[in-house]
């Protein structure tokens, strides 16, 4: 076989990566809060030598590998996925005038509780239960620093640039927003959420504010993704197309010694 059918193949693999958090990014572009996604790729060398046991060949003359280098061993190099990473460069603030929309001006996140334990969002578009519950659009109960924030009647809550909770004069609790000197090693979860992977000290106070009756729009560029999507569709089907030309190639060399 051909070797030469593995760059454009790992090629267009990738592509079809691209393509993939492109159309995520896209479909998001409306979402509260939404993080897009950026994939890069590095190239594997080309690295001979572990293809073979030994420098010489089995054979019963001694021939150093370096003079037949170029004919044998795994020569291509090829490109492969090396990292999925998330922007969180921070969305416009768009108003809305709800008491329970709140969105954080900074580098911090909210701290919610679900059924496996702590995690983190940027979307502060919150609601009431009936009990006086605040929690978020899918139902995890949003933090304060003792716990959840509960006893709230809607149109009387009062939340303070730095995160203080009033119902009419009556001081409820502190909304619990934290924030990472490495937000690397946040992983993106499903619903908003994010979990952290780090050690504890990657933790820190929030530096910014949260704004009440706004909520934070997506960071997403259509036209941007748009765009890098009509480029990444060229140059898969430029990939596509070296492929069925090496694999035409293979083809007629299996036919070369036929007896026409």
């Amino acid at each position: 076989m051909l070797k030469n059918i593995y760059g454009p193949l790992s090629g267009g693999v990738g592509q079809e990566k691209v393509l993939e958090i492109l159309a995520n990014n896209i479909a998001n572009a409306g979402t509260t809060a939404f993080k897009e996604e950026q994939v890069s790729f590095r190239a594997l060398e080309s690295d001979p030598w572990p293809s073979y046991a030994s420098p010489l060949p089995p054979a019963p003359f001694k021939v150093d590998m370096r003079d037949v280098f170029p004919l044998r061993g795994n020569e291509m190099g090829y490109t492969a996925l090396a990292n999925v990473s998330t922007s969180h460069v921070q969305g416009g603030l768009r108003q809305t005038s709800n008491p329970l929309d709140v969105a954080i001006q900074g580098d911090g996140f909210f701290t919610v509780n679900t059924p496996f334990g702590e995690r983190f969002t940027r979307d502060g578009s919150f609601s009431l239960t009936p009990e006086g519950t605040l929690v978020t659009k899918t139902g995890q109960l949003v933090q304060g620093e003792n716990g959840a924030l509960t006893g709230l009647s809607e149109g009387d809550v009062k939340i303070l640039p730095g995160g203080e909770i009033y119902v009419g004069e009556k001081f409820i609790d502190k909304l619990k927003v934290v924030a990472f000197e490495d937000p690397a090693l946040l992983q993106k979860l499903g619903a908003n959420l994010f979990v952290h992977d780090g050690p504890p000290e990657n933790q820190r106070p929030l530096k910014g504010e949260v704004s009440q009756g706004y909520l934070e729009s997506s960071n997403v560029n259509p036209m941007r993704n748009l765009t890098n999507m009509i480029v990444a569709q060229r140059t898969y089907e430029a990939l596509q197309k070296a492929v069925k030309s090496h694999d035409e190639t293979m083809a007629q060399s299996n036919r070369v010694g036929e007896v026409q």
